[in-house]
C-alpha cells in the first residue's frame, strides 16, 4: 500500500476571483493595523485596550477567511508548542481566577492574550517573503512616524506635560520623557528598541536605501534619549550587537559610521542630551548605580515582594489582576514571569516560557538557511524578552507585532523552500494552509 502524497500548501488550482480580491484588501487592512499597533491610545473605546489597530485586524481577519489566506498552523511544526503555551497560560490564570479572584476578569485579560498571540501570529506570520517584507516596512514606517510627530511636539511644547495632554494621556509624562501614543515612556522606548534592528534588516537587503536607514535611525534614536528609559537603552543597546555578532558586515556598519558621525556634529554643536536621558540613563551609567536608573529600585522591591506572595500561591495563583489588590503598593509587579506565578500559579508562568521557547528555536533552526533573518529575529526577541522583565503583562499588541513581523521573515523563506512549485501566499488557497519547516 503507497503511502499517499504530501498535502501541498496550496492547492495549484486557482481560486475564484472575489477570494483573490479578498485576499488582497485584507493584506492590505492587515499593513495598516501593523502601521497603527504602536498607537495605543486610539482606542475605539474608552477605558477598553481595542485600538484602531485592533479592529483593523479583525475587518482584516474577516478578509482573510473570505479569502480562503488563514491559517492555523503559523509557525509550521513549532504551531503545537506556541498554542500549547498558551492554554497554559489561559488555564492556568483561569485556575488562580476562579478560586481565589474574580472569573469576570479572566474573560477580560484571557480574551486579550488571545487577540494578541493567537489571533494577530495567525495573521501575520504565515506569508510570503514579500508580504512580510512589507509587513517589516510597515511597522517601521508606523514606529517612525510615531516618533517623529512626538519629537516634533517635544520640542514645539517645550516638553510641557500639561500641554501635550491634548494629544493624548502621558504624550510626555510628568517627568519630561517622550511617550507618544503609547502612554508611556518606558513602553515607547520597548518599541523602539524592537524596530532598530528592522532599519539594519531592510537596509542589508536593500528593501530600503542607505539614506532613508539612516534618517529612520536617527529619528528612532533621538526620540529613545527623549524617552529617558535605561531599560529602553540597554535593550536597543544589546539587540543591535547581537544582531551585528550574527550577521553584521560593512554595509550593515555604513549606517553606524553615518549616525555616529551625525551624533558626532550634533555633539560638538552643544546641544544637551534630553534632561531626563542625562538623569536617568547617564547619571547610572556614569556612577554604575542602578539606583539611579529610574525607578529600578521601586521595581526591585516589587519583585522581592512578589517572591513572598507566590511563596504561598505557587500552584494555584491568586487570580487575574489581583496581585495590585494584595501588594502593599497596589501595583503589579513589572516582572510578566513573577506576575504569571503569582495570578495564574506554575501553569500559566510555565505556559509564557514555553511560548518564548518558539522564537529563539526559529531563529537558531534558520541559522544555517538566512543569518540576516535568524539575527534579526534573535535581535527583536533579545529586547522583547529584557522588556518582559521589566513590565506586567503583555497583550497590548504593541509588543507583539513587531516580534511576529520578525518571525514571518524567519519562516517566510522556509515555506517558500518547502515546495518550490507551489503557488505564492499570494494566491489565496482553497483550503486551510498547513506550512511546515520540514
Amino acid at each position: 500500500m503507497t503511502a499517499s502524497p504530501a498535502k501541498p500548501l496550496y492547492f495549484a488550482n486557482a481560486p475564484p476571483s472575489n477570494a483573490r480580491v479578498y485576499g488582497s484588501i485584507g493584506e492590505t487592512i492587515v499593513l495598516l493595523a501593523a502601521f497603527l499597533a504602536p498607537y495605543t491610545t486610539w482606542r475605539v473605546m474608552a477605558g477598553i485596550l481595542f485600538t484602531a489597530s485592533d479592529a483593523l485586524f479583525c475587518l482584516g481577519a474577516l478578509f482573510y477567511f473570505a479569502g480562503r489566506r488563514l491559517s492555523f498552523r503559523p509557525l509550521g511544526d513549532l504551531t503545537p508548542i506556541w498554542f500549547f503555551g498558551l492554554a497554559m497560560l489561559l488555564i492556568g490564570l483561569l485556575i488562580g481566577s476562579v478560586a481565589n479572584g474574580d472569573p469576570a476578569r479572566w474573560i477580560v485579560v484571557g480574551a486579550q492574550y488571545a487577540f494578541a498571540f493567537a489571533l494577530v501570529p495567525i495573521l501575520m506570520i504565515a506569508v510570503t517573503r514579500e508580504t512580510a517584507i512589507r509587513q517589516a516596512k510597515a511597522v517601521l514606517a508606523g514606529v517612525v512616524v510615531m516618533e517623529l510627530f512626538g519629537i516634533s511636539v517635544y520640542y514645539y511644547l517645550a516638553g510641557s506635560y500639561e500641554a501635550a495632554k491634548r494629544f493624548g494621556p502621558e504624550f510626555i509624562t510628568g517627568e519630561h520623557r517622550l511617550g507618544a501614543f503609547m502612554a508611556d515612556a518606558n513602553w515607547n522606548a520597548a518599541v523602539i528598541a524592537m524596530t532598530v534592528p528592522l532599519v539594519f534588516y531592510l537596509q542589508r537587503t536593500r528593501r530600503i536605501g542607505s539614506v532613508i536607514g539612516v534618517v529612520s535611525l536617527a529619528i528612532l534614536l533621538v526620540a529613545l534619549l527623549f524617552t529617558g528609559s535605561f531599560t529602553g537603552f540597554t535593550a536597543t543597546v544589546v539587540s543591535v550587537g547581537l544582531f551585528f555578532l550574527i550577521c553584521g558586515n560593512w554595509r550593515s556598519l555604513q549606517l553606524i559610521l553615518a549616525l555616529v558621525a551625525i551624533s558626532s556634529a550634533i555633539v560638538v554643536s552643544g546641544v544637551a542630551l534630553p534632561s531626563a536621558f542625562e538623569k536617568r540613563v547617564v547619571g547610572a551609567l556614569q556612577n554604575q548605580d542602578l539606583n539611579q536608573a529610574g525607578t529600578y529600585s521601586g521595581r526591585l522591591n516589587l519583585v522581592k515582594e512578589a517572591w513572598t506572595i507566590i511563596d504561598e500561591t505557587s500552584v494555584v495563583g491568586i487570580g487575574v489582576d489581583q496581585y495590585r489588590e494584595v501588594s502593599r503598593t497596589r501595583a503589579p509587579v513589572h516582572n510578566i514571569f513573577l506576575l504569571l506565578w503569582a495570578e495564574g500559579g506554575l501553569l500559566a508562568m510555565f505556559g509564557w516560557i514555553t511560548m518564548m521557547l518558539v522564537p529563539i528555536a526559529l531563529g537558531i533552526r534558520m541559522l544555517a538557511r538566512d543569518r540576516l533573518a535568524a539575527g534579526l529575529g534573535l535581535a527583536v526577541f533579545a529586547s522583547f524578552f529584557m522588556f518582559s522583565m521589566a513590565a506586567p503583562h503583555m497583550y497590548s499588541r504593541s509588543w507583539g507585532v513587531p516580534l511576529f513581523a520578525s518571525m514571518a521573515l524567519i519562516l517566510a523563506p522556509a515555506l517558500r523552500a518547502r515546495r518550490p512549485g507551489v503557488p505564492p501566499l499570494d494566491t489565496p488557497p482553497t483550503r486551510m494552509a498547513r506550512p511546515g519547516l520540514g
